[in-house]
C-alpha cells in the first residue's frame, strides 16, 4: 500500500508540473556575454605570424597552418594542381621520412596531420598529445620544408583524380553544384574544375613550382593551442620553422567576379527518377558591411532548417522535397545566394516555383518581426558556442588576419549580428535577391518533369562529356 501510495504521489508531481510547464519559447535568459580569450600574437624573424593560446585542460596541442592560396590560384591550364599539391605534401613523404614513415610515425603515437585547399586558402593542421609534439611538430616542419612529393604517390595521386573526374557526373548532387559554380562564376577562377586534360598537365616539376610560390614562412599564419607555455611554444616555433627562408612572393588577389552568365535554365540531363535544383546568382564578397543583415534574412529563409519559410513551405506543408535550403555565401572574391531542393521528378515543377515565389515574396516584403527574432537568436548563439575551444579561437584569429581583418573581428561580428533590424533585412532582400539574375540548374530526366525545364527560363543543355 505503502509503493502504490508513493507512485501516486510522483504522477500527481509530474502532472502538477506539466500543467505549470513554462514555453521554452517564453523563457527569459539574461544576454549573451562573449568574452573569448585573447591569444598571444607574435612574428618570427622569417615573417611567420604566430597566435597561441594556453590550454591546461588535457595534455594534447594542436597547431595549425594557414596560407593564402586555394583552388582559385590554379593556372588555367592546371586545374586541380592546388589541391594535389597539398594532398601530395601530406601523402607524399617529408624529410628522411618515406610516406609509409610518416604514417607509421604518426600512427604509433596517436597523432594526425591533414592538409587541403580551399578556393582561398591552404590548411595544414597537427593535432597530438603534448608529450609528443617534438615529433609532430618535426614532421610538420619537414613537410613544409623538405616535402618529398614520392614519385610513386604522384603518380597514385594523379590516377586517382583522373578517376574522381571520370565519375563526377554519377553523384547528382555533386554535379548539380559543378555546373552551378560553373555557371555563376564562368570566366574566374571559382568556376574553374579539374578536367582530365589539366591533370594531364601536371607533373613533379608543376608541384614543385606551386609549393615554391605559395608554402613560405612570410605567407603562412600559424595557430598553435594546447598544454605549453608561451616560453615553450616559441622556442619551439624557432626550432623547427626559426631557419625556413622567406619566399618573398606577392600573393596579388585574383580579380573580383563579375556576372558573365545569361539567368534561365541549365540542365544536367541524368536518367534518375529524382530531380535536383539549384537556383542562384553573384551576391556580395566577405568585407560587405550588408553581410550580417543577409545572414540573418537567409536563415529565416531557408537557412535554418525547420524553422525557415523553404523547409516550412515547401517540405513541411506541400510535401515536394526531400530537402530544401539556401545559403549566403560570403568569399574574397565575390559569393553567391542559392536555393537548393532535392524531390521526386514529376514535382520538379511544383517545387521550383514554389521556391520561386518565396523568394519573389521575401524580396518584395521582406521577412516578419517574429522570423527575424528566432534568426537572430539562433544565429547569435551559434556563433558564440563556435568559439568556445582554445584552438577554435587561434584558427578564427589566423584566418581573419589572412583575410585582412581587424584584430577584433570576433566581437565586432556578434555586435552587428545584434544591431540588425527588421529594415536591415527587407532592405537586403530587395537589394539582393535578384529574380532577374536567376541561374537555376535543374538535374534530372526531363520526361518524368512534371513541367518542361524550359518554363522557368531558357534553357543551356550543360555538356555532360568528360575531357
Amino acid at each position: 500500500m505503502k509503493k502504490l501510495t508513493l507512485i501516486f504521489a510522483a504522477l500527481a508531481l509530474l502532472l502538477n508540473s506539466t500543467v505549470n510547464a513554462v514555453n521554452p519559447r517564453d523563457m527569459k535568459f539574461p544576454p549573451l556575454k562573449f568574452e573569448p580569450a585573447e591569444p598571444v600574437r607574435f612574428t618570427t624573424d622569417n615573417g611567420m605570424v604566430v597566435y597561441f593560446l594556453e590550454n591546461k585542460e588535457l595534455p594534447v596541442f594542436t597547431a595549425g597552418m594557414l596560407f593564402k592560396g586555394g583552388t582559385a590560384y590554379d593556372p588555367a591550364d592546371k586545374s586541380g594542381l592546388t589541391e594535389l599539391t597539398a594532398r601530395l605534401l601530406r601523402t607524399g613523404g617529408a624529410g628522411k621520412r618515406t610516406p609509409d614513415q610518416v604514417d607509421q610515425d604518426l600512427d604509433f603515437v596517436g597523432a594526425n596531420i591533414t592538409s587541403g585547399a580551399t578556393f582561398d586558402y591552404l590548411i595544414l593542421d597537427l593535432r597530438g598529445l603534448k608529450k609528443d609534439v617534438n615529433l609532430g611538430l618535426e614532421i610538420l616542419s619537414d613537410m613544409m620544408r623538405r616535402p618529398g612529393f614520392d614519385t610513386a604517390k604522384i603518380v597514385m595521386e594523379l590516377s586517382n583524380k583522373k578517376d574522381e573526374i571520370l565519375r563526377q557526373n554519377d553523384d547528382p548532387s555533386q554535379l548539380t553544384r559543378r555546373v552551378f559554380y560553373q555557371t555563376v562564376y564562368a570566366g574566374h577562377p571559382y568556376g574553374q574544375f579539374p578536367t582530365m586534360a589539366s591533370i594531364g598537365n601536371i607533373n613533379r616539376e608543376a608541384i614543385l613550382e606551386q609549393y615554391r610560390n605559395y608554402y613560405n614562412p612570410d605567407n603562412c599564419i600559424m595557430a598553435i593551442s594546447g598544454d605549453m607555455t608561451l616560453d615553450e611554444v616559441k622556442s619551439l616555433v624557432k626550432k623547427y620553422f626559426g631557419d625556413w627562408p622567406k619566399g618573398n612572393r606577392v600573393i596579388p588577389l585574383p580579380p573580383q567576379a563579375v556576372m558573365q552568365y545569361k539567368p534561365g535554365v541549365y540542365y544536367a540531363e541524368k536518367d534518375i527518377n529524382q530531380a535536383q535544383v539549384r537556383m542562384g546568382h553573384l551576391c556580395m564578397n566577405d568585407k560587405n558591411p550588408d553581410r550580417y543583415a543577409m545572414d540573418i534574412l537567409n536563415f529565416a529563409l531557408g537557412g535554418g532548417g525547420f524553422t525557415s519559410r523553404l523547409t516550412g513551405e515547401v517540405r513541411t506543408t506541400a510535401g515536394l522535397a526531400y530537402s530544401v535550403a539556401s545559403y549566403a555565401v560570403h568569399r574574397p572574391d565575390m559569393g553567391t545566394f542559392f536555393a537548393f531542393c532535392m524531390t521526386k521528378a514529376e514535382a520538379m515543377g511544383q517545387a521550383t516555383q514554389m521556391m520561386l515565389d518565396i523568394i519573389k515574396k521575401v524580396k518584395d516584403s521582406g521577412i516578419t518581426q517574429e522570423e527575424m527574432d528566432m534568426a537572430k537568436e539562433s544565429m547569435m548563439n551559434g556563433f558564440v558556442f563556435n568559439y568556445v575551444t582554445p584552438d577554435q579561437i587561434v584558427n578564427a584569429k589566423a584566418y581573419h588576419e589572412l583575410s585582412g581583418f581587424p584584430p577584433d573581428q570576433l566581437k565586432k561580428d556578434l555586435e552587428s549580428y545584434k544591431a540588425v533590424t527588421l529594415d536591415d533585412c527587407r532592405r537586403v532582400a530587395a537589394k539582393y535577391l535578384d529574380l532577374q539574375k536567376m541561374a537555376i540548374v535543374i538535374t534530372g530526366n526531363k520526361a518524368l518533369f512534371d513541367k518542361p525545364p524550359d518554363t522557368f527560363g531558357p534553357v543551356t543543355n550543360f555538356p555532360m562529356e568528360i575531357k
